[in-house]
């Protein structure tokens, strides 16, 4: 039986040969136009994968069909299940919750009487995200009508309504009028 380097909710994944690599994409847009500047405006961090190779062999079957029972899973909402991520890699790069993305491709290898297979694994509420909405709540709150300070000391403006200020039609004509009425 293969060593379990990789774990999903407790679930381990039975592979042999294991490898595990991760990507971080780092969107951004070109600002050159027509020149020749390499100017670009970031576009943010996007949510980290783990890329999974390895092979399951041919009498082993049961842990590719386990395999693919946990890539099809669904939550008590209907969307692909969440997974708690254990692997060294995955916590070295804080990586947690992830779903499976895009495919598992499995290949036959008659040399080695044992199936290729790969996937995909795609973060769930990244570091980066969480980070995002912090950063946007502490705005929220440093915006709120009548505080003078945030929460680092730093000066916030007041964004309560201006006081009213009537035209003289408004003046002598409607608010005599307004209150006639009532």
């Amino acid at each position: 039986m293969p060593r379990i380097v990789l774990a999903l909710n407790g679930e381990p994944v039975f592979m042999k040969n294991m490898r595990i690599s991760s990507s971080t994409a780092f969107a951004e847009k070109d600002q050159s136009g027509q020149t020749s500047s390499t100017n670009k405006s970031e576009q943010g961090i996007k949510a980290k994968e783990l890329k999974i190779t390895g092979l399951i062999d041919f009498s082993d079957r049961d842990h590719l069909s386990q395999l693919h029972a946990l890539a099809e899973a669904k939550d008590s909402a209907g969307k692909l299940q969440k997974y708690r991520v254990a692997c060294i890699l995955a916590q070295a790069i804080n990586f947690r919750e992830a779903t499976f993305s895009g495919s598992i491709e499995v290949t036959e290898q008659n040399d080695k009487m044992a199936y290729q297979v790969s996937f995909t694994l795609k973060e769930q509420v990244s570091v980066s995200e969480k980070r995002e909405a912090r950063a946007g709540k502490q705005k929220a709150k440093a915006q709120q009508p009548g505080k003078s300070q945030g929460e680092e000391g730093a000066t916030v403006e007041d964004l309560s309504e201006p006081e009213e200020t009537r035209t003289w039609f408004e003046e002598k004509v409607l608010a005599p009028a307004n209150e006639a009425l009532g």
